[in-house]
């Protein structure tokens, strides 16, 4: 395990501090819980967005501008 050190402002401080104790849990496993939630929102997003690039035009080419659009033709 890596160490990191990160600057806190009072008030994300206090916001981690309250985590801590819903929890019952060390300043470090929240933070790593948090960290490890984000990235796999942003992993997910990354995703999302280089499918939309790829497939997009193609997409648009076949009429599909919509949610609808795809469920009619996929139905």
């Amino acid at each position: 395990m890596s160490t990191l050190t990160v600057r806190l402002t009072e008030r994300e401080e206090q916001d981690l501090q309250w985590a801590c104790e819903q929890s019952g849990k060390t300043k470090s496993e929240v933070v790593r819980e948090l960290l490890a939630e984000s990235l796999r929102g942003y992993r997910l997003r990354q995703a999302l967005q280089a499918s939309h690039a790829e497939l997009g035009a193609a997409a648009r080419q076949s009429g599909w501008l919509t949610e609808d659009d795809i469920l009619q033709n996929v139905s």
